[in-house]
């Protein structure tokens, strides 16, 4: 994969968990309007990522692109500790070392595989 593949893919799975965040945001609200609005905006947040989804699918095998669904459970972490002030266990902490360490010698395998 070429870096602008991999950053364009991590790029679309920092997105991706936004429309999670605008669902957790519309049910901890009474008022129907925001609830509605809020859903709204995860739909919307759900058809940017599937378009841009088809556009790395055209540059990228999909066992490639797939691979870095791994990161969503990263960067959920990461906005549930910004927005949300959520806890971290040491086990969360040591689970996205082992992705993220899983990410990069797939990404380092496929490399050397494609070299041959």
């Amino acid at each position: 994969m070429k870096l602008k593949d991999i950053l364009f893919a991590i790029v679309i799975y920092i997105i991706f968990p936004f429309s999670s965040i605008f669902m957790k945001y519309a049910s901890s609200t009474e008022n129907i309007i925001w609830k509605i609005f809020l859903f709204g905006c995860s739909i919307g947040v759900l058809g940017v990522f599937s378009i841009l989804w088809q556009m790395l699918l055209k540059k990228v095998d999909l066992t490639k692109a797939y691979l870095f669904k791994s990161t969503t459970i990263i960067w959920n972490v990461i906005y549930g500790i910004i927005l949300f002030k959520e806890n971290v266990s040491l086990t969360m902490i040591i689970g996205m070392t082992i992705t993220t360490i899983g990410i990069m010698i797939t990404i380092v395998g496929g490399k050397k595989a494609e070299e041959k």
